[in-house]
């Protein structure tokens, strides 16, 4: 029971991560190639606060704050680069965060992260922890399918597929794509603030490139732009994720076991989405 109670956590922590870069990297098509290095942000804000005041209030809202300010980053980058240049530039911003927090060991503790996280206090036993962050995720999930259908979900699809007419009709790229992104960040401190209460530590690992990886298997393989195709992969791959753990190998071929699972799925799920990832041009 505590097995599929640990599994229901994993996911709904996944979640709002997982829907707030689909919207920015699925349904908008913007190469944002940065959603761990928000992550990261959020997360070492909110717990190296929570140390130095012992609040999750004040914490909360400091890594709110960094993680807007990240977005807002992330979002500037958009407007001033091509799709191109913005993956680039995204992918070096996230690789030198990361440096960042490892050399300045004094203040992040490096390699070792931050480890003692406590809970919240309602939050310590498993049944309440997997209610409380499932029905945030439940939440998130109507929130973000609602707003696919709204007006903004509209326009925000509609630079996506032909910018120039979106502009001609009076959407401002500024305004949509900014919102985006500060739904984005607020996704990601959601996953970090209760992520890192379930298993008590920070761990730099846990923002690596290969989680990035990750990311973007679980979006391809749902059908970007989808919040019900990417939850239903979420489930999926998490689950498969938490189940590979029972494969009777050593650890030391697990982990290559695990990472070419993952690289199948993301092959196929590129190889059958290829028509919507990668559009012909329209010829006349």
């Amino acid at each position: 029971m505590n097995f599929i109670l640990h599994i229901i956590c994993v996911i709904a922590m996944t979640l709002p991560n997982i829907l707030g870069f689909n919207l920015i990297f699925g349904k908008g098509k913007i190469f944002h190639f940065g959603p761990i290095g928000v992550s990261l942000i959020a997360a070492y804000a909110s717990f190296l606060t929570l140390n130095a005041t012992g609040s999750y209030l004040v914490a909360i809202a400091i890594g709110s704050t960094f993680a807007l300010l990240a977005s807002a980053l992330f979002a500037w980058l958009s407007f001033r680069l091509d799709p191109d240049g913005l993956g680039i530039l995204s992918i070096a911003a996230h690789l030198a965060i990361i440096n960042v927090v490892l050399n300045w060991s004094s203040f992040t503790g490096g390699a070792m992260g931050i480890p003692k996280i406590p809970r919240m206090p309602y939050l310590d036993s498993l049944p309440t922890f997997t209610i409380t962050v499932s029905t945030i995720a439940i939440c998130w999930i109507i929130f973000l399918f609602v707003l696919e259908h709204s007006a903004f979900g509209r326009q925000l699809q509609a630079l996506a597929e032909h910018e120039w007419y979106a502009k001609a009709l009076g959407i401002n790229r500024i305004r949509i794509h900014m919102i985006a992104f500060f739904i984005g960040g607020i996704g990601a401190l959601l996953t970090n603030i209760f992520y890192h209460q379930y298993i008590h530590l920070v761990y730099l690992s846990d923002f690596g490139y290969p989680v990035f990886i990750y990311f973007v298997m679980i979006v391809v393989a749902g059908r970007p732009g989808s919040v019900l195709g990417v939850t239903l992969s979420t489930i999926l791959i998490v689950t498969l994720k938490e189940a590979v753990r029972f494969i009777p190998l050593p650890s030391h071929i697990l982990g290559p076991v695990r990472l070419l699972i993952f690289g199948v799925i993301l092959l196929a799920a590129v190889w059958v989405q290829r028509d919507s990832l990668f559009p012909k041009k329209r010829t006349i």
